[in-house]
């Protein structure tokens, strides 16, 4: 169906058709298919909302700013939607009159001074240090030297899983009484050298005693004889959780965990967004705001004291 046909069909055909004309349009621009399912149930939900509040059917020209306000409040306060729903669906609204204006079916678009909802922070994915505890403990009854050196290297520097899979052998340096470990491949091509706490000494120097003699020069090696890959690192990882009774459970589930726990801890935040490689001390930030756990402790505490 072209742009001309729908011009000519609207607004006196049906919503359907309407919004028919329009998801062909995504179509032709591959747009993929679920977000034309999600945008059609999106206006149809718009549509009848304007005909049961306006009192007249919907057409593209007939919808004002107010009408979209008064759409973007009643999602929230009777709907009680959640922000990235009403965000979603005000996506397709503009998605929707630029698409009309573009055609002729609307003069101005009634979504331009709309804003999104904005919506609360939420805490990273991180686990509890008893739940970290238990991850370990089953690698050390399941797994082997390499995938427990893995397993605490992620655990005690907050390294990122693509960062883990780039080290190499010269990367590392230990001695009886410290470590250090240099990450070369850092994001935005930053390199930063990380202390290594004891257990992540041992747990490297045991598998360094063990590691395949391979021509290959990466520190963790797959069973190929080549540098294991990220996606290899992650399944190892997430299968070690599922043993601990733990669920999604990543390598970035376990960065997560260094930088909450170093910051509970007493860590300052510059210290911290240093050892993850943060370029914003914003970025670090985000692991201050309370996880669902953090707020029952102090309800928690109320009653106990």
């Amino acid at each position: 169906m072209s742009q001309s046909t729908a011009k000519s069909a609207t607004p006196r055909e049906d919503v359907d058709q309407l919004v028919g004309c329009f998801l062909h349009d995504l179509e032709r621009q591959e747009t993929s298919p679920k977000t034309r399912v999600s945008y059609r149930l999106d206006l149809l939900h718009f549509a009848a909302w304007f005909a049961r509040t306006v009192g007249e059917a919907f057409s593209p020209e007939a919808v004002t700013t107010t009408d979209v306000r008064e759409y973007r409040g009643y999602l929230l306060n009777v709907e009680h939607r959640q922000p990235a729903t009403v965000n979603r669906r005000l996506a397709a609204l503009r998605r929707f009159f630029q698409w009309a204006k573009a055609i002729g079916l609307a003069k101005e678009l009634p979504t331009e001074n709309v804003k999104g909802v904005a919506s609360a922070p939420r805490a990273p994915h991180w686990l509890e240090k008893r739940d970290v505890d238990r991850l370990i403990r089953t690698v050390e009854r399941h797994g082997n030297t390499r995938d427990l050196a893995i397993v605490l290297t992620l655990r005690h520097t907050g390294i990122r899983v693509s960062e883990l899979s780039a080290l190499r052998v010269g990367d590392v340096e230990i001695s009886e009484r410290k470590g250090t470990l240099t990450v070369r491949s850092g994001k935005g091509g930053k390199f930063r050298v990380l202390p290594l706490n004891v257990d992540a000494r041992r747990a490297i120097a045991s598998y360094l005693e063990v590691r395949p003699t391979v021509s290959a020069e990466q520190l963790f090696i797959g069973q190929r004889g080549q540098g294991i890959g990220s996606r290899a690192v992650e399944l190892l990882v997430t299968k070690y959780g599922r043993l601990a009774g733990l669920e999604d459970v990543t390598p970035h589930t376990l960065r997560h965990s260094f930088g909450k726990h170093a910051l509970d801890a007493g860590a300052d935040l510059v210290s911290v967004s240093a050892l993850l490689g943060h370029q914003r001390l914003e970025t670090t930030a985000i692991y201050t705001t309370p996880s669902q756990r953090d707020l029952e402790k102090a309800v928690e505490r109320l009653v106990s004291e």
